[in-house]
């Protein structure tokens, strides 16, 4: 349509034109010589002709312009005719998201235990992968969530979901890693409940609690409404760690009840500062069935573990990147051990820096820890399995790289070594047990 009026309107513009030169014309003519019409009727001709051929153009364009929107119009009808034929998708798809990463990793372990027979160990180098695999859906408004991940692991231990390479080309383990139900209830802003298998809950070190435990029971958290440059939150949990049938011996669960309350502080916009502390209280530990990892064996020897832990972060930019420096530490509270060099061992320390991100292509990060962790501080088992679990101390440096938005490559250094020996505690065995742990990885996310 507007193609149209433009053609009409020029065409009055020429006609318009044309009758206002013949009147020049005829009022001239008798002035006029031969030649000089002659001339001016040429000019006139040549200007009918220009605009011809302007108006040729415009009903092209007009044309062309009509054809495109019969081709548009086809095309809408078209993809709503598929959309029509389409099966619906099914409900329970909505709002499901799909996650997992893998991880390959050479790691080689260094051993210096010394010149006794009974402590050599041999170095090992080993291949190494992790896979894990995880759906999320939300329903009521995100208001509830359910998850549940897989993973590879040589076994159901807490502290590792690697899987080495090796066994004649076997079949490699899948294992639960996560199985969870999570309520946020928009009556209750800042309210969270959580049961299952969830991911760890307590703000606590990487070393104190490896990052692969999972807790499994229920946990309950609520965030209070921000305070000016403060925000208080607090929590509260049950864990199960064994349940026993009623008619075995010992009958005694054991469980763990944990409590957390903290504050994270906006000091200004670029710097964060965060405190916590936690009391976890474990109940007949010394039935469980845990492996000692350090703590004195057999667990009778440590009658529990009642743990209180403070947690100290400062998050802050400078030279444009983020940083953050960490201190925690740990005591066990039961601690009753009467052993020679287990007795009074029950404190556990960890500080570390860390600069830079890994959230895109051409971020890195470095990473250092040193953190002592001595014999019956913390339940060995939980304790990360790379620094060797409880009575140990050392060095962690770590440092990734993005390859890629989806790939990373990561370089981990361990040297740790034990507080004391179990085994020889007198001279300068009493400190044998070095080692040194070098992992390099690739990981890709999905």
């Amino acid at each position: 349509m507007k193609g149209t009026q433009v053609i009409k309107r020029n065409v009055a513009v020429l006609l318009t034109a044309a009758l206002g030169l013949i009147f020049c014309l005829s009022a001239i003519a008798r002035a006029a010589t031969t030649e000089e019409l002659e001339a001016m009727v040429k000019a006139l001709n040549e200007r009918v002709g220009q605009q011809e051929k302007v108006i040729q153009e415009l009903r092209k364009k007009q044309e062309e312009a009509g054809k495109a929107t019969l081709e548009i119009s086809a095309m809408q009808k078209e993809m709503q005719a598929d959309a029509r034929n389409r099966p619906a998708l099914p409900g329970w798809l909505d709002n499901l998201k799909l996650y997992g990463d893998l991880r390959l990793r050479y790691q080689g372990d260094f051993f210096n235990w010394g010149a006794s027979a009974s402590k050599e160990n041999k170095d090992r180098n080993r291949a190494r992968f992790r896979l894990r695999f995880g759906i999320v859906k939300t329903w009521l408004d995100d208001q509830l969530e359910v998850g549940f991940r897989l993973a590879t692991g040589e076994s159901s231990d807490p502290t590792s979901t690697n899987q080495s390479m090796t066994g004649n080309f076997s079949k490699k383990d899948v294992w639960i890693d996560l199985a969870y139900a999570k309520y946020s209830p928009k009556q209750v802003k800042g309210l969270t409940v959580t049961g299952g298998k969830m991911k760890n809950p307590w703000l606590m070190n990487e070393i104190f609690m490896d990052t692969d435990v999972n807790p499994e029971g229920f946990w309950a958290e609520y965030k209070f409404p921000p305070a000016g440059p403060l925000a208080f939150f607090a929590g509260a949990g049950y864990f199960i760690l064994q349940e026993r049938a009623a008619t075995s011996a010992p009958i005694h669960d054991t469980i763990m009840y944990g409590y957390q309350a903290g504050v994270n502080w906006n000091i200004c916009e670029d710097v964060k500062y965060t405190v916590a502390s936690y009391f976890q209280d474990y109940d007949n530990y010394d039935t469980s069935s845990a492996s000692a990892r350090g703590n004195d064996s057999p667990l009778t020897h440590v009658p529990g573990f009642a743990v209180v832990g403070l947690t100290n972060s400062l998050d802050f930019e400078l030279c444009n990147l983020p940083w953050s420096v960490f201190a925690d530490w740990a005591r066990n509270c039961d601690e009753k051990d009467s052993t020679a060099q287990y007795e009074d061992d029950n404190n556990a320390y960890a500080v570390g820096i860390k600069v830079g991100q890994n959230k895109k292509k051409g971020d890195w990060s470095a990473k250092y820890i040193y953190a002592v962790v001595q014999a019956n501080a913390l339940p060995g088992t939980f304790v990360d399995a790379d620094f060797g679990f409880a009575n140990r101390r050392g060095h962690v440096l770590r440092g990734e790289y993005n390859i890629l938005d989806n790939l990373t490559a990561g370089l981990n250094l361990l040297f740790t070594e034990p507080i004391f020996s179990p085994t020889t505690t007198s001279g300068t065995s009493a400190f044998e047990d070095k080692s040194t742990i070098v992992q390099a990885d690739l990981i890709w996310k999905f």
